[in-house]
């Protein structure tokens, strides 16, 4: 079969239709897709099965006894299909209003909705933007199957047992245990990863009870990054002042004003959070210094204010 959508599509039939875990051969006699002894056909299975699996297709790996090595595969049913959630209408409607605030990069949302019998996403303001890296819909996979999930990070392959996938503080992490530094638990920033990521063929593992993938990441959200740090000279007025000095108690230098205002030095890592603080404080907040951090913040205003002063 010349057509590799149509060659990879029954590939995919065959192994969901299955009761039974098939063979490389054995899918070759059901299919006539790939011929055994033939060293091109097998590369052309193992580039059809890696499709189907970035495109988030479960499929099932075994080595039964007796077949001298040779892995089976299928895709289980219950794992493919979405069970019937079973939603009211009411619950369809808040859930289009939910999907309607969060807009993504890719149509994922969109897709979900339709696929659970509602119409596209109801009208509603918009609350935040999120980004969707590539690697997102695979780590989630390997999550869910509790299977390990391999990528590149900081010039080093990473084998991670995957424990959680979170968006905090303006970016996706993934939590697990990187099994190539003694399982010590880590948090990985996934528009960091180089290149796809996938999901390896070791043994399913179990997720430690009451894990909590947020713990792992620094409870500073502006000192969850690598931007290069920075410090910031911030003016609070009376106020706001007392509540930011007990939160911040202890990061940074304090000057006090006669009017009751006080002067904050903020340690920055991650400008995008700083941001956000920032915007949370309102007009009751100036950056004072540096000069270049200010600029920056007085131009994303600006933008947001959609280029008025």
């Amino acid at each position: 079969m010349a057509d590799p959508v149509e060659r990879i599509t029954e590939l995919l039939m065959i192994l969901l239709e299955t009761p039974t875990p098939l063979t490389l051969a054995e899918i070759g006699e059901r299919s006539g897709l790939y011929e055994m002894g033939d060293e091109s056909s097998r590369k052309r299975f193992e580039r059809d099965k890696r499709t189907l699996r970035e495109l988030g297709v479960p499929i099932e790996a075994t080595v039964e006894e007796g077949d001298a090595g040779a892995s089976r595969y299928r895709i289980r049913p219950e794992d493919y299909f979405l069970p019937d959630l079973d939603l009211t209408p009411a619950e369809t409607v808040a859930l289009q209003m939910a999907v309607a605030t969060v807009r993504m990069e890719v149509d994922w949302d969109e897709q979900a909705i339709l696929k659970l019998g509602g119409n596209r996403p109801v009208a509603a303001p918009l609350v935040t933007d999120i980004p969707a890296p590539d690697s997102l819909p695979v780590l989630f996979e390997a999550m869910s199957t509790h299977r390990p999930a391999r990528f590149l990070y900081s010039g080093r392959e990473r084998e991670v047992a995957t424990y959680g996938v979170l968006y905090r503080y303006g970016h996706w992490y993934v939590t697990g245990a990187d099994r190539g530094d003694g399982d010590r638990i880590k948090a990985f920033r996934m528009d960091r990863i180089e290149g796809p990521a996938s999901i390896g063929d070791g043994e399913p593992y179990v997720i430690p009870e009451g894990f909590d993938p947020g713990s792992v990441l620094q409870s500073d959200a502006l000192l969850l990054g690598s931007d290069g740090e920075t410090v910031a000279r911030v003016r609070l007025d009376r106020t706001v002042a007392p509540t930011v000095l007990r939160a911040r108690a202890g990061t940074g230098s304090v000057v006090r004003e006669d009017d009751g205002s006080v002067v904050i030095d903020v340690p920055v890592r991650n400008r995008a959070a700083f941001r956000s603080w920032l915007l949370g404080l309102g007009a009751h907040a100036e950056v004072l210094e540096p000069a270049d951090l200010r600029s920056e913040i007085v131009s994303w205003l600006k933008a947001l204010a959609g280029g008025r002063d």
